[in-house]
């Protein structure tokens, strides 16, 4: 198994590109907050994510490797479509606009702060591996 293409590393590739993905959705929303009749969209994260890693990786049970093929390049790490699920914030608006702008801003932030977050392991995991590959090979 190659050290850049492990599960961990796959799994905070795709744990990135669904914060992305839901940042998108939650900008899209606040852009919307003043168009008539629009119902705010945003993404089931954690079923989206538990998709892409996979049924042996969701669970926390140990893992085998019960045939060659599995766990090695980790293609099994591709990303699901995610659920998108319309939830409606406000409901009594004279044009039928579902979005509250206090809730959305406070999703976008929240989202933002665990997508840094992960970008965040992902650099401290790179980082401890080029230690570890430096220190191998007497560098």
């Amino acid at each position: 198994m190659s050290l850049i293409a492990d599960s961990t590393s796959l799994a905070l590739e795709a744990a990135l590109d669904l914060r992305l993905e839901r940042q998108q959705l939650l900008a899209s929303n606040i852009a919307n907050t003043d168009t008539p009749h629009y119902k705010p969209v945003d993404m089931e994260f954690e079923g989206a994510l538990r998709d892409a890693m996979g049924p042996g990786e969701a669970s926390m049970g140990p893992v085998t490797r019960s045939d060659r093929y599995h766990l090695g390049d980790g293609t099994n790490f591709t990303p699901a479509e995610p659920t998108l699920v319309e939830r409606v914030d406000v409901t009594n608006t004279l044009d039928g606009n579902g979005v509250d702008l206090d809730q959305e801003m406070a999703r976008y932030a929240d989202n933002a702060i665990r997508y840094n977050a992960t970008l965040e392991m992902v650099r401290r995991r790179h980082g401890i591996l080029t230690y570890t590959i430096m220190k191998a090979t007497g560098g």
